[in-house]
């Protein structure tokens, strides 16, 4: 019996026509600053959707009083609660925008680092490792390809594990219903159609925050295990 030879992937990033042999000279370079910087941000982002998905269950369950506050408002002027409220959703949604930015950056040096100390592993490059998320249709499945081949390959080399993370499907899942269903916006001849939407809403914010909580779990052990690929180097990993 002989053992299987496992053809390494093909990968046109190494494939270039100068021949060098690692794409980046530098070495790899730690994720746990940029960890920190996103953790930061999703722990901000956790209460404050959970706030305005608070805030539409308020006016889904009470739509009477609510039309009635707007009515007040309009003839009494805007009470600070209303501006609260207004600076609320503006800090949400800058948030939001950091926390993209922030996982797109650690995606790019997670996968910068795996093609530095395991050259030809990835098909992945790194920019589209983020990249993806932007690409219509392809974006409801080659992020999530990525980051998974992202995290098995560092666990793979790192020596913790040959096996998928399962925390990765489970994000995929909530954060993909949770942009679907807050993009959801239709106009058909449906009773109950407003609080129909206002329901997606709502289940899209509670998926979004399940979503962040396991994101951070992910980049953490991902932070980690790069950093211990980082200490200890392909040589020692692969001794």
């Amino acid at each position: 019996m002989t053992d299987k030879i496992i053809e390494p992937k093909p990968n046109l990033f190494h494939g270039n026509p100068k021949g060098e042999q690692l794409p980046y000279e530098d070495g790899s370079r730690s994720l746990i600053n940029i960890f920190k910087c996103l953790r930061v941000g999703l722990i901000l982002f956790v209460p404050l959707a959970a706030i305005l998905a608070a805030h539409t269950a308020l006016l889904l369950t009470f739509p009477n009083a609510y039309v009635a506050f707007l009515l007040s408002q309009i003839t009494e002027g805007t009470s600070v609660w209303s501006y609260g409220l207004i600076w609320l959703s503006l800090v949400y949604r800058v948030v939001y925008v950091v926390g993209i930015f922030l996982s797109a950056w650690l995606l790019f040096r997670a996968t910068r680092n795996l093609h530095t100390v395991v050259p030809g592993r990835l098909i992945t490059t790194p920019h589209w490792a983020w990249l993806w998320f932007f690409i219509p249709f392809a974006n409801f499945y080659k992020p999530y390809k990525a980051v998974s081949e992202i995290d098995l390959e560092t666990r793979r080399a790192s020596g913790i594990s040959q096996q998928s993370n399962p925390l990765i499907k489970a994000w995929w899942i909530c954060f993909i219903l949770s942009v679907f269903l807050g993009a959801t916006d239709v106009t058909l001849p449906i009773p109950n159609l407003a609080q129909i939407l206002l329901a997606f809403e709502i289940v899209s914010g509670v998926l979004g925050i399940i979503a962040a909580i396991l994101f951070l779990q992910i980049t953490r052990d991902l932070a980690n295990h790069q950093e211990f690929l980082k200490a200890a180097g392909a040589a020692q990993v692969f001794a």
